[in-house]
């Protein structure tokens, strides 16, 4: 898994994690009097799985470890930004994945060491060092409850139909139908289950986990090219798929509100 790949294709320009931009983007490079910037380091960012990751964040933490070079630096970044994207938070330091300090000494130093000082654990010397490496041992993050991240793609698929952008009015309605379907799928969709959501709390009795799994069910044939599908799709008329397009907008952007909210309650 690349990290620094994985920052670059999500980060958003409004995202408070894009001021780190240049950091991941320039680091491999380095600026000379005679040739100008040249990149002149390989350094790269892969971990295996979540846990790897985790792991290599607790020896950034260490007290060894407080003199960040440039890459230890981006490591530091592009962890969090992971971390951030998938959900979790540190729990000796609620804060820290969502806002990490543009200086990572304020963190990696200070707050920590203001922490032990705190709890009356810090100390000097060899002593010091192990009391500090027990504390960074036990971090502990957690991932919140039914965190749901969009991700560029589905979130791109969401405003083009939301908005019924330039995009989505060329398609022909039967794509349109398509369009709507999958992504109502794809946002109820996560690890196999299909979310419940609190469909009354913004639309009352009007929409629900029912209505919607039959409103799936009557467009299932514009997701597919059998020849039953074909034939299905021929008794809609003009002003029935119309029908259906304007409720999917309705649902669309009702299920999104509703993600939105549940992590914002998180």
């Amino acid at each position: 898994m690349d990290l620094r790949k994985f920052y670059l294709d999500n980060v958003e320009q409004s995202e408070y994690y894009y001021r780190f931009r240049d950091v991941v983007v320039h680091v491999n490079e380095t600026r000379n009097v005679f040739c100008g910037i040249q990149e002149t380091y390989d350094y790269t960012f892969e971990v295996f799985d979540t846990e790897e990751a985790i792991e290599k964040f607790k020896i950034l933490c260490m007290s060894e470890n407080e003199n960040y070079d440039k890459e230890a630096q981006c490591w530091f970044y592009l962890i969090l930004y992971y971390l951030y994207k998938h959900g979790y938070v540190l729990e000796q330091f609620p804060k820290l994945v969502e806002r990490p300090p543009e200086d990572t000494y304020d963190f990696v130093n200070r707050e920590i060491r203001t922490r032990l000082i705190a709890d009356g654990k810090e100390s000097n010397g060899t002593e010091g060092y192990a009391i500090r490496r027990t504390f960074v041992g036990s971090f502990t993050f957690k991932q919140k409850n039914q965190y749901i991240d969009f991700g560029k793609e589905l979130e791109a698929k969401f405003r083009r139909i939301s908005t019924r952008d330039a995009e989505f009015q060329a398609m022909s309605r039967d794509e349109k139908l398509a369009e709507i379907v999958n992504l109502i799928e794809n946002l109820l969709k996560k690890d196999d289950k299909y979310l419940k959501l609190n469909y009354s709390e913004i639309c009352e009795e009007f929409l629900n986990d029912d209505i919607i799994k039959k409103y799936k069910k009557i467009l299932q044939c514009f997701r597919h090219s059998a020849e039953h599908s074909i034939e299905e799709r021929s008794t809609f008329t003009d002003d029935k798929k119309d029908f259906f397009i304007d409720f999917g907008i309705v649902i669309v952007k009702t299920i999104h509100k509703l993600l939105e909210i549940n992590h914002q309650k998180e």
